[in-house]
């Protein structure tokens, strides 16, 4: 499937964008396992997520947070119970520890979302087919111009190479969110052409 590239014009607009992807998520699916991975990204998000659920209100009563930056306060502030925030660590293999942590009979142990990041050096930082594909839709958030490589190799890459991202290709609902600045790593006529539908 294709990857669904969206490129705004930056960081801050870029967060908005998943905050608001995260917060309909919570209200569209009130049984919502979803997994946040976001490293150095995650400030920005972090702060638009809060900004959207005060004016949009979530009920948490039944969402859990694989929360893989340790952010349990952020959550709690947020509204999610803490027992349902799960510290999680990279290596962890996600559908076992869905069973043992956060699976209930509402939500079947079923990973809805994963919001993620890739490092400079190319990776996720947690398993591909056991964290990530799993998920029933993927957010992937790249921002900042040392990003660029990395969006150029994502698109660029099929999928059969030791660029382990490029694997995402093969996931059914995967959203790529950019920067300009990130962006700059594709073709000039794709980047025109997502620049276009999603300023």
């Amino acid at each position: 499937m294709a990857m669904n590239f969206k490129i705004f014009k930056d960081q801050e607009t870029a967060a908005t964008f998943v905050a608001d992807i995260l917060r309909k998520q919570f209200n569209n699916n009130s049984t919502t396992i979803a997994g946040i991975h976001l490293k150095e990204d995650s400030v920005p998000v972090d702060e638009a997520l809060k900004q959207n659920v005060e004016k949009n209100p979530v009920d948490f009563s039944q969402i859990h947070i694989l929360d893989y930056d340790q952010k349990t306060a952020f959550y709690k502030a947020l509204g999610v119970p803490e027992k349902q925030i799960h510290e999680i660590p990279e290596d962890e293999k996600v559908e076992a520890f869905i069973k043992r942590h956060a699976k209930t009979k509402e939500n079947k142990g079923k990973l809805t979302m994963q919001v993620v990041t890739i490092g400079t050096d190319g990776s996720i930082g947690i398993p591909m087919n056991d964290g990530v594909l799993t998920a029933r839709e993927v957010v992937l958030v790249l921002t900042g111009s040392e990003k660029a490589e990395v969006v150029r190799k994502l698109y660029a890459e099929n999928g059969n190479t030791t660029f382990v991202p490029s694997s995402l290709k093969s996931h059914r609902m995967v959203n790529v969110v950019l920067d300009e600045a990130a962006a700059q790593g594709l073709p000039e006529d794709v980047r025109a052409y997502f620049t276009a539908r999603f300023a």
